[in-house]
């Protein structure tokens, strides 16, 4: 495992330009978040993000929004990040897909050893795919990658809300395994205020026996912490598995 703040802290996301401050005023059809910039303009800024963001919604918390690429889009800014429990939580499901293909490319986690390539949004199947296919000389690497915002007691939980296409992403990577290849299931949690990482068994008992099922079928399952702030998002260290 590489060393904490060494070789994962190469992994990062730099915000340029920078971030509009603001606070949220409500999140709602799931995509929509409405924000009030520093400024008092009112605008709806995309969510990326389709959980229920369970334990990382608070009505007037600060945030930060990227301006939209495409000026002619509908919604003008996009929402990255909520301050809750005294840090931020990256709350855009993109960034740990950027993030993860950075740490393979640098070769940053002990699961990426030997990369030569690394390839995004792959197909796999009919319907089905992949965020990253890591090309190494033992053969590929299949790779699925998770963002996790919810903490409780210290561990941090995935799914916030019940996910049968993250079941289906396990069972596929255990399918990859079975037919002799290797597979990863890759968890960046975008908060600081976890110690470890696991299941989250009450909201999901499906996804939670596929959990354990798939690190026994020996899928790769890995927790790595990121420290969010609105100038970047860079992976720190790993975190060990809970229950």
């Amino acid at each position: 495992m590489s060393r904490p703040g060494v070789r994962l802290g190469r992994a990062r996301l730099e915000f340029d330009p920078p971030l509009a401050p603001g606070r949220l005023i409500r999140r709602y059809k799931r995509f929509l978040a409405d924000v009030e910039l520093e400024n008092g303009q009112k605008v709806t800024a995309h969510c990326p993000n389709s959980g229920s963001m369970l334990g990382c919604l608070e009505d007037d918390a600060p945030v930060y929004l990227s301006r939209a690429a495409n000026p002619a889009r509908r919604t003008s800014h996009t929402w990255e990040m909520i301050f809750i429990n005294n840090g931020w939580v990256g709350v855009n499901t993109m960034a740990p897909n950027f993030l993860a293909a950075r740490a393979a490319e640098e070769q940053a986690l002990r699961v990426f050893a030997g990369a030569r390539e690394v390839r995004r949004e792959v197909k796999v199947g009919p319907h089905t795919r992949l965020d990253l296919v890591v090309e190494r000389a033992k053969g590929p690497l299949y790779v699925e990658v998770k963002n996790v915002t919810m903490v409780e007691q210290g561990v941090a939980r995935f799914p916030d809300s019940v996910t049968t296409r993250g079941a289906k992403h396990l069972e596929t990577l255990m399918e990859l395994v079975g037919q002799g290849a290797q597979a990863a299931m890759l968890y960046v949690v975008q908060r600081c205020d976890a110690r470890s990482m696991g299941p989250a068994t009450a909201i999901d008992p499906t996804y939670a026996r596929l959990f354990h099922q798939a690190r026994e079928a020996g899928v790769a399952l890995v927790a790595v912490q990121a420290a969010v702030s609105p100038q970047r998002i860079r992976l720190t260290r790993r975190l060990p598995l809970a229950e």
